[in-house]
């Protein structure tokens, strides 16, 4: 699973809740006003034993309040706290994998924006290096 693979669930999670509303994830254009942003703010990866590891994403939801929106902080607040508890997300194909969110966060700020952060951790096991078991053979010729 990716950063992209997770950004692409969040997205999809955010439109299905509010299919009216616009999500960014690139950038946030000038009239976002009314919309979401989704972006990372901090990835990293601890080593375990072997070939396992643990991988740690940090994502923002950023809410960009319109002028007169009926969409309250403590109810678009609860509704992401409701909402965002798990996240499934698209492996390969139609693979997917349930990943529980943890460290969640709501905050508003006085020029009208609303960040929602949450933290998703989660184990793999990376592929083991391929090699030719012939290629370290040892041949003996012998005559009898």
């Amino acid at each position: 699973m990716t950063v992209n693979n997770f950004i692409e669930a969040i997205a999809s999670k955010l439109a299905e809740l509010w299919p009216d509303r616009k999500v960014f994830v690139d950038k946030i254009p000038k009239d976002a006003d009314g919309n979401f942003f989704v972006g990372t703010i901090e990835t990293g990866q601890d080593k375990k034993l072997g070939r396992r590891r643990t991988r740690s994403y940090q994502f923002e939801v950023l809410y960009f309040l319109k002028t007169n929106d009926n969409m309250v902080f403590n109810a678009w607040a609860e509704s992401m706290f409701d909402n965002f508890e798990a996240l499934d997300v698209v492996e390969s194909g139609e693979q997917t994998r349930r990943v529980i969110l943890s460290g969640h966060e709501a905050r508003k700020d006085e020029a009208g924006v609303f960040q929602f952060v949450f933290d998703a951790d989660f184990h793999i096991v990376i592929a083991p290096e391929a090699y030719d078991p012939m290629e370290s053979l040892e041949q003996k010729e012998e005559l009898k």
